[in-house]
């Protein structure tokens, strides 16, 4: 591996042994973040950060289509491009999210490591978009 493909710190780029009693959906998840996780580090580029975004969240609407599948939706390649490109794509986002409400809130609470989200407003769209833009407002990373 160059160094310039390094894998993520706390994530194997080499499958471990499957561990018996495992379910099937549990191998497949494992096996679409190895391939995204692989995708994912490959690519250098020196476009900004907002740019870099921008593309990724414009192929993951693409790639996504009108599917009905939540895991299609949150295992998009680009959709875990976005994911790894770690907390300082957080701020657009953000931005993103206000303007045009989406899910992304499994990225957000995967790369910020919480979840502003109260239990009576999940799956509600408008309630949880509410519920992370006033959690970047206070971490001040909402304009």
């Amino acid at each position: 591996m160059s160094a310039l493909a390094v894998p993520l710190p706390g994530f194997e780029t080499t499958p471990k042994p499957r561990l018996a009693g495992v379910g099937q959906a549990s191998k497949t998840v494992q096996d679409q973040w190895m391939r995204a996780h692989r995708e994912a580090v490959a690519p250098v580029s020196r476009q900004p950060m907002w740019q870099r975004f921008a593309e990724l969240a414009a192929t993951w609407k693409e790639e996504r289509g009108y599917s009905s599948s939540l895991t299609d939706v949150l295992m998009s390649p680009s959709y875990q491009r976005v994911i790894a490109l770690g907390r300082p794509v957080v701020p657009y986002v953000l931005a993103e999210l206000a303007a045009r409400p989406d899910h992304w809130f499994w990225a957000l609470a995967t790369i910020t490591g919480v979840n502003p989200v109260p239990e009576r407003a999940a799956g509600n769209l408008r309630a949880m978009t509410k519920a992370w833009l006033r959690w970047g407002d206070n971490e001040g990373l909402v304009d």
